[in-house]
């Protein structure tokens, strides 16, 4: 039974709802049922999509409950970047595609959590930040570098190093977030994102995820080589044969995952 958070299913999309009234702060327990949560739906082939948001209308999440840190314990505190660790890892390593519908502030580790997602999608009101410093801490679940990959260092610093909180405008404007879109509606617009990702084959989703997220790492020439061996590995597969058969057909395909995928 979920203690930190809700889930339901719409479509192929499966929706995480973060539920830690009032702002949806991350506990270390919080944060593995995250985890957990992920990865059970990640060995779920009905479910092609995860949409993580907040409950209620102000928080998306506000981040680490700053409880943990009061006393200054390092053993403490060391639990609570392994718990982030493991969930934001989660995100990252789950086989589909992932949305965040920010419905309110997400600040600290819960900008953090939205960073690794696939896409952001934020309503008009959402405010959005990593104001760690302002408590003597710095974003440690990997803020300091998804944010500059994601907006570019000199806005990563006026973010971490000023404490701004920015709003979706200028979040859409600096290329934070995807699409901004009216309150009350990021889930339902998250799950029409995510629920796209069911008309594509499932194999293919993953190896052109992967070569999307490690182009920065490679050459043109490497990866072009990686691109051609990704491609030959799905030719012959189920879920290619499958694919063109149903275009040359004129109808919807039907994915079977292929057992080594």
């Amino acid at each position: 039974m979920a203690r930190y958070l809700t889930l339901e299913r719409l479509g192929q999309a499966a929706i995480i709802t973060l539920s830690s009234p009032p702002a949806n702060v991350l506990t270390t327990d919080g944060l593995l049922e995250l985890a957990s949560t992920i990865q059970t739906l990640g060995a779920d082939a009905s479910v092609r999509a995860v949409v993580l948001t907040g409950a209620g209308d102000s928080y998306f999440s506000a981040g680490a409950d700053l409880k943990q840190f009061a006393a200054g314990d390092k053993a403490a505190a060391e639990k609570v970047l392994d718990a982030f660790a493991a969930a934001l890892k989660a995100i990252r390593d789950y086989p589909g595609v992932t949305v965040a519908a920010i419905n309110g502030y997400a600040l600290g580790g819960g900008l953090e959590c939205a960073l690794v997602c696939d896409y952001m999608v934020a309503e008009r009101g959402a405010k959005l930040g990593l104001p760690e410093a302002k408590v003597g801490l710095i974003p440690a679940a990997g803020g300091t570098k998804t944010l500059a990959d994601k907006v570019g260092v000199s806005w990563a610093k006026r973010i971490i190093l000023g404490g701004e909180v920015i709003s979706a405008a200028k979040a859409y404007e600096i290329g934070l977030i995807e699409e901004i879109v009216d309150q009350g509606f990021s889930k339902i617009v998250a799950v029409g994102l995510a629920n796209k990702v069911a008309g594509q084959g499932p194999a293919a989703v993953a190896q052109a995820r992967h070569l999307i997220e490690n182009s920065p790492n490679l050459t043109l020439e490497q990866h072009l080589a990686y691109e051609r061996s990704a491609t030959l590995s799905l030719v012959g597969g189920e879920e290619q044969k499958e694919g063109v058969a149903a275009f040359l057909g004129k109808r919807s395909p039907s994915w079977v995952q292929d057992d080594d995928d």
